[in-house]
């Protein structure tokens, strides 16, 4: 099955997810507001790659053909099927992101956050359309250690959760519900 994901903030864990599914073969859009970081990313997802090649994980770079750069959110969100937010631990940077997300995306496109410590009733409370959220927090770097924590809300829907996992285990990841 063909993936289509946008992967929301270029740091450093957005720039792992972006590896793990690019990896896969998914179509990856990274999107950062700051042109900045976006060409970091270019930079230290290269340097990654290579250092994949040159461990033996992976025959070539070429995955990272995958990955397309975009600083424009609309255009980062056309046509995708699940967002990967990695942002800053921020409650209300979150919410507002989310906000933006839900009302910006498919409504069949699920909203998952890399968060460590906000639950997604937290950063989903205030959204139409809370049971299309959940956490995907990675062990790090997920593209090493393919580890994937899934952590639905109790307004997730079982269905989104479902589709997640089957998502991570298409993208090499191994994921446990929380």
């Amino acid at each position: 099955m063909s993936h289509h994901v946008a992967i929301i903030g270029a740091g450093l864990i957005g720039r792992a997810w972006a590896i793990v599914f690019a990896r896969a073969g998914f179509d990856v859009v990274l999107h950062d507001i700051s042109a900045e970081a976006l060409a970091k990313a270019g930079e230290s997802i290269a340097a990654a790659a290579a250092d994949l090649v040159a461990a033996g994980l992976v025959a070539d770079a070429g995955f990272t053909a995958h990955i397309r750069r975009e600083r424009d959110l609309a255009a980062a969100l056309a046509g995708v099927d699940y967002v990967q937010e990695c942002g800053p631990e921020l409650l209300e940077a979150k919410q507002a992101l989310f906000a933006e997300l839900e009302a910006t995306c498919e409504p069949g496109t699920i909203l998952a956050s890399s968060t460590s410590g906000i639950p997604a009733s937290d950063f989903a409370a205030n959204l139409a359309h809370p049971e299309r959220c959940l956490v995907a927090h990675p062990v790090n770097p997920p593209y090493l250690i393919p580890l994937v924590e899934l952590v639905p809300s109790p307004a997730t829907s079982d269905v989104v959760t479902e589709r997640a996992r089957a998502l991570m285990v298409d993208a090499g990841q191994v994921p446990i519900t929380v």
